[in-house]
């Protein structure tokens, strides 16, 4: 032990002040980016789930597209069971020859080529409403392409939620499938 003059010993070490000071300092990092962490928290989750939920609808209206008939012009697959005033596949349509859309501002309702699900991912009317509030959550948009031969059609849905995530657009989901002739 080495010693200091007047007979005392030299201190060494961190003291409990300094401990405080470094812990104070500390808790007001970990507090700013805590805050950061729960908002990221909440967006992605938020997000997430509206995404995962518009696939799933989306993947429902490609499979119901897909199993009509090629040449199929009058099933209306906005309504379950299916009913035979719609519009189907589009019958036989001309090369390259387009029917439907998938514009979230201009949705197709002739035809019908748009049809709408609530929350629980249930059928709905654009009209209904619960308190002042369009009972719809998802938009789903479908359009019918013919290439050059006429023998593929192309099917794009597009499903869109209407909640948005803080100020970010609201999350929407395109797919794409293809129908030969037989």
């Amino acid at each position: 032990m080495h010693s200091v003059p007047g007979g005392r010993t030299r201190e060494s070490g961190i003291g409990l002040v300094e401990t405080m000071i470094a812990t104070v300092l500390i808790m007001v990092g970990l507090m700013a980016v805590l805050g950061l962490f729960a908002a990221s928290m909440v967006h992605n989750q938020a997000y997430g789930d509206l995404t995962s939920r518009a696939t799933t609808y989306g993947q429902t209206k490609m499979e119901a597209l897909l199993a009509l008939q090629f040449t199929d012009a009058t099933t209306n697959t906005t309504v379950w069971p299916y009913a035979a005033n719609g519009t189907g596949l589009c019958g036989n349509l001309g090369a390259n020859a387009m029917c439907g859309g998938v514009d979230p501002a201009n949705p197709v309702t002739l035809g019908p080529f748009v049809d709408y699900l609530d929350y629980q991912g249930m059928p709905t009317t654009v009209t209904t409403q619960v308190g002042g509030d369009l009972v719809w959550r998802y938009m789903r948009q479908w359009m019918i392409q013919a290439d050059a031969s006429t023998n593929l059609k192309t099917i794009t849905v597009r499903t869109t939620a209407r909640r948005t995530v803080g100020s970010v657009a609201a999350p929407f989901v395109v797919l794409v499938g293809f129908k030969s002739r037989p």
